[in-house]
């Protein structure tokens, strides 16, 4: 770790300064005492442009950036390659665990080649069982996931396209009627609504066709997957993710992810959390961060509209990333597990000559300000400028670089002070994981879970036993699955009730439409208003009436799938239980009873766990937490609670898979695929330790993990951290005392994370810079010397600011 480097001999009395400021301040109470005598004048006194402050203070003019910015925060992460099958199949053994070093055609998984299972998912991610709706005029679908789902699909896309055509025919009506008033504005109305229907109806087709394109290829991929079932690493890398199968639990559904290798060579920066938008970053100019105190740029990492079209269609986008730009061995600057600041600037104004808001005045629409002289005077100079944020504006001409301009401030500068050197540190906020949220797994355990609800008959093991694979483990008396037939019997009874409740309403919207044409047709409608155009509504209502009978046809064919579905899943529930209704379950491996969690006659709901088999060959720590989420190759720290000394050190390996994060990619055949980790109840971390003496008694130890992770960043101590409101607006800003030419001058800065005596610098400063410290001052609390001292609650990586230029060339930003 670099420490700061504060220069104990450099301390100066600025008696010249003060005397400079007593003047001031002397002349200010002469002025005033004089401003009060004499006769009175009736006449408005001119408005004072001499700038009045309670010091001198000057700024050199210097080049910077200037724009609105962004700050976010992001985890450094390795490339990930997905290994899955395109169709739901049964597994018979996941070769790997997580944090296994495989190499290229390591078999990673296989299937039971007799069990492949054609369940009619498609593997593309999106509710079959649903109905898309074509516009406000088209009934939300009642499609149970128990329907045949590629049957309604197909149905619902022809009533889809039956509906489409009556809405145009509408308008076709309606454009007519216009016309044939003189209504130009209605009809091009009409016209635009037409032509936006025609490109969703031609979105829509084309998202059907590809689907459709999907399943004619899943028998072929079924075929494929019963002639060979393996699942080999086309690359070497480090398992992240690996499925855990058990007897009954053993099958994956398509595009389910079952083992996940990690590149580690081949890093990106991920804004975990967030879902990729296109466009979304495009109005930035300028993107970069900041790594061992040097910048780069960064750029956004392209999707193919192909890709995105896909994820979209299975609502299911990846997170953002993003790339170092132009650089070839992003690993040697990228360390997997670390986060970073990651800067988002909206201006052109790059690199520009750059002044302060506060020393700018304005007469007569022309803009100028203070210059110092050679005789430390104050001239008036005329400037021009461009572009200009919260905090600095672009002088375009009138200046140049050196010039010290003159800024408005009531704060007081140090006089007594040292200099302090700003270098880089590391920063780490870290969060406690409670006793009852960690444990030692075995990775090569195997769960048995409850198959149904049901009473148990017998336990046939108990904890420490070794069993062999086909060994009974233990029965459940189903009792004739009850539960089960009553959950079906309550689902088709609201079925139909809302279907009955559904239908009356459709009834009613066609008798209402039905009378109101008849009306229209008749003539016998109230005298229409000028602004009212009657012409053709009987043909429009009679459009409308049509989509609504569409609509009945449809929800009468859910209908029906639904019950059908529902209906059989009851007879095959009652069919599995004739007879004594007892289900037994059998050992999947051999291997020692690690834990029991049942007992015998004792009440048990589907999926409750009832014990585990293992070997205890391969031990790691999982971890859940409550507070953000552990990346790959994140630190952990390991303590003894009853010896502060010894400390155990851990790495994130992986986890149980965290389901809320898509994986994307192409194949070369141009196919896409978006697949997902099926996840657990709870998310849970493997952390591998660096002594083995910790899993023995972990519960002696305690677990802390880090939030936030910063290696090599600007930290300066808090009592040199200073905060102001602006005269003019509400805005808040954090500023420095910055030493430049021997002048001391106010800086702006962006804060980031803060511990006790320290922050991080988001921008405003950058390595080498030298800033002054009041002689005398902690290092652990906000300046003592000033009222605007150091608030660092608005501190946080994750801001927006409006930036200006720095004195090193960097980008400067006060928080908003």
């Amino acid at each position: 770790m670099r420490q700061n480097i504060m220069h104990k001999g450099s301390t100066r009395t600025k008696k010249n300064m003060t005397a400079r400021i007593a003047c001031l301040v002397m002349s200010f109470v002469m002025a005033g005492g004089m401003a009060g005598c004499g006769k009175e004048n009736s006449e408005k006194v001119p408005e004072l442009v001499e700038p009045v402050s309670t010091n001198e203070a000057y700024r050199p003019v210097t080049y910077g950036d200037i724009g609105k910015k962004v700050i976010k925060t992001g985890t450094i992460v390795p490339t990930d390659y997905c290994y899955y099958y395109d169709t739901s199949v049964t597994l018979s053994k996941v070769y790997v665990n997580v944090g296994d070093e495989v190499k290229k055609d390591t078999v990673l998984a296989e299937t039971d080649s007799n069990a492949s299972t054609a369940s009619g998912d498609d593997g593309s991610g999106t509710d079959s069982g649903s109905i898309v709706d074509d516009s406000s005029t088209s009934m939300d679908g009642d499609d149970s996931s128990g329907a045949d789902s590629q049957d309604v699909k197909k149905y619902s896309h022809e009533i889809k396209q039956k509906i489409y055509e009556q809405n145009q025919a509408e308008l076709d009506w309606k454009i007519k009627a216009c016309e044939e008033i003189g209504d130009s504005k209605g009809a091009a109305e009409a016209r635009t609504e037409k032509a936006i229907n025609e490109e969703n109806n031609r979105y829509d087709n084309l998202l059907y066709e590809y689907e459709q394109k999907k399943l004619t290829q899943q028998d072929e991929d079924e075929d494929k997957v019963k002639q060979s079932g393996t699942l080999k690493a086309d690359r070497p890398g480090t398992v992240t993710y690996a499925k855990k199968i058990s007897g009954s639990e053993n099958t994956v559904g398509g595009g389910e992810n079952v083992v996940v290798v990690s590149d580690y060579s081949d890093p990106y920066i991920e804004i975990t959390g967030e879902s990729f938008k296109k466009n979304t970053y495009s109005m930035y100019k300028n993107m970069y961060t900041v790594i061992n105190g040097k910048q780069y740029d960064i750029v956004p990492y392209n999707y193919t509209n192909q890709e995105i079209a896909v994820a979209q269609s299975k609502s299911s986008l990846p997170y953002t990333r993003f790339k170092l730009k132009g650089v070839k061995d992003a690993d040697k600057i990228l360390s997997v597990g670390n986060t970073v600041s990651l800067y988002f600037s909206t201006s052109d104004a790059k690199d520009v000559l750059t002044v302060g808001n506060d020393s700018i005045y304005e007469e007569n629409n022309q803009k100028f300000v203070y210059v110092k002289t050679d005789s430390s005077e104050k001239e008036r100079r005329d400037i021009d400028t461009g572009a200009s944020d919260n905090n600095y504006t672009e002088v375009v001409s009138g200046l140049k670089e050196g010039d010290l301009v003159y800024y408005a401030s009531d704060a007081v500068m140090p006089s007594d002070y040292t200099e302090y050197t700003v270098a880089l540190d590391s920063y780490t906020k870290t969060a406690t994981v409670k006793s009852d949220s960690f444990s030692v797994e075995d990775l090569n355990s195997v769960s048995y879970t409850a198959p149904c609800d049901g009473r148990f008959t017998s336990l046939n093991v108990k904890k420490g036993q070794k069993v062999k694979k086909g060994d009974v483990l233990f029965v459940i008396d189903s009792g004739g699955g009850t539960a089960a037939v009553k959950d079906i019997d309550n689902q088709i009874s609201e079925e139909n009730q809302t279907y009955s409740s559904d239908l009356k309403d459709f009834d009613d919207q066609i008798n209402e439409l039905t009378n109101e044409i008849t009306r229209y047709q008749k003539g016998k409608v109230a005298t229409p208003t000028d602004a009212e155009n009657t012409l053709y509504m009987a043909e429009q209502l009679v459009c409308q009436r049509n989509v609504v009978t569409y609509n009945k046809d449809l929800r009468i064919y859910t209908h029906n799938a639904t019950i059908k579905s529902l209906n059989a899943q009851r007879e095959k529930l009652n069919k599995n239980n004739d007879g004594s209704g007892k289900i037994t379950v059998y050992a999947d491996q051999a291997g020692t009873v690690l834990s029991v969690g049942a007992k015998t006659d004792v009440a048990v709901k589907e999926g409750a766990n009832v014990l585990t088999v293992g070997s205890n060959d391969n031990v790691i720590l999982a971890i859940s937490i409550s507070e953000g989420k552990l990346a790959v190759n994140q630190k952990v720290s390991i303590s003894n609670k009853n010896n502060s000394g010894k400390k155990i050190s851990g790495v994130c390996v992986g986890s149980t898979g965290d389901s809320s994060k898509s994986y994307i990619s192409t194949d070369s055949e141009g196919g896409v695929h978006v697949t997902k980790c099926s996840g657990s109840d709870e998310l849970k971390y493997y952390v591998k330790v660096d002594d083995a003496s910790f899993y023995k008694k972990p519960k002696s130890y305690q677990v802390s993990y880090p939030t936030k992770s910063y290696e090599n960043v600007v930290m300066i101590p808090n009592n040199m951290i200073y905060h102001e409101t602006s005269k003019n607006n509400s805005n808040e800003y954090d500023y420095v005392w910055l030493i430049k030419d021997d002048e001391i001058i106010k800086q702006y800065v962006t804060l980031g994370e803060a511990d006790k005596t320290k922050t991080v610098i988001l921008s405003g400063l950058s390595e080498g810079d030298v800033i002054a410290k009041e002689s005398g001052a902690t290092s652990t609390g906000g300046s003592s010397s000033s009222s605007e001292g150091s608030d660092n609650s608005k501190s946080g990586a994750d801001s927006q600011s409006d930036g200006g230029s720095d004195s090193s060339g960097g980008d400067a930003a006060a928080a908003e």
